[in-house]
């Protein structure tokens, strides 16, 4: 996580797990946090992509997930955090 927040800690983070949120009008779940730096969010509804093999060919499908940013470059909030409303979840 950056260092330049330290209001937001890696448990705050970790507790979001499971929680629903909305994203890209979709309603999406945190199934993940990465490197404490991004969620991975995955889609609820019945849509899935083709997920495609080392040679290209692609043989079956799997939930639609989105990897989103918590920090920007500057260590604030991401501007697609705060477009998912994740912003009201975290501790202020």
């Amino acid at each position: 996580m950056p260092a330049k927040n330290s209001l937001i800690t890696t448990d705050d983070l970790l507790a979001l797990i499971g929680r629903q949120v909305q994203f890209q009008h979709q309603s999406c779940e945190i199934v993940e946090l990465l490197d404490g730096c991004q969620f991975v969010l995955q889609v609820l509804e019945d849509e899935s992509n083709i997920q495609a093999t080392q040679y290209g060919e692609g043989h079956r499908t799997v939930p639609v997930t989105y990897v989103l940013p918590i920090f920007d470059g500057e260590g604030q909030l991401h501007a697609d955090l705060l477009a998912a409303g994740l912003q009201a979840l975290l501790p202020e």
